[in-house]
């Protein structure tokens, strides 16, 4: 097995739901801005635009608007983790940004070729930067409600037909790395020589 730096920093990578409450410095965050602009994209589109929010008020506004639209659109939770997600959407101490001091939300040009897939392979650059910095970070699917929301969009200064495609938080994590769960073992679907 191979284990240089960007092995190792792959395989030490953990979704981070614990945050100190130490400030990330801008020219950091700029940084990881940059690595994202980085990853591959279709036809080289290049279709990221970025809205960080350090705002810690604004945060948390916009954590309780998605947990508003999450449960206008889960009417009946039937599922034991639904329900159980929603009892957290119901309280109203539950944040769905984790105390993170930072919110980076990817936006999709709509024009472009692959818009998803490219956004979210910025997202890992930034999240497999920000490990190699000791920066926490964590893909926040919950957030995707904000993208319908006008208000956020307009206060963010959204273009309309853009897409919200990656909320990511930022953070130095309270703890170091758990362990990371098991993988499965069976991915290769058929090798060829």
């Amino acid at each position: 097995m191979f284990l240089n730096d960007v092995f190792l920093n792959i395989y030490m990578r953990r979704s981070v739901r614990e945050y100190k409450e130490r400030d990330i410095p801008d020219d950091i965050i700029k940084g990881l801005i940059k690595v994202a602009t980085y990853a591959p994209s279709g036809m080289n589109r290049q279709p990221w635009r970025f809205a960080v929010i350090k705002n810690k008020a604004l945060i948390k506004k916009y954590s309780a608007i998605a947990k508003n639209r999450w449960l206008e659109n889960v009417k009946a939770p039937s599922l034991p983790e639904e329900m159980e997600l929603a009892r957290k959407m119901k309280d109203p101490g539950f944040d769905i940004f984790y105390n993170a001091p930072v919110l980076v939300l990817v936006f999709a040009d709509p024009g472009s070729y692959t818009p998803e897939y490219d956004c979210a392979l910025a997202a890992e650059n930034m999240m497999l930067a920000a490990r190699s910095l000791d920066i926490g970070s964590c893909w926040i699917g919950l957030a995707s409600f904000l993208d319908k929301d006008m208000e956020v969009r307009n206060e963010l200064g959204i273009a309309e037909g853009y897409r919200l495609i990656a909320p990511l938080i930022f953070g130095y994590p309270v703890e170091n790395e758990k362990k990371a769960p098991p993988r499965k073992e069976d991915v290769i679907i058929k090798w060829i020589d």
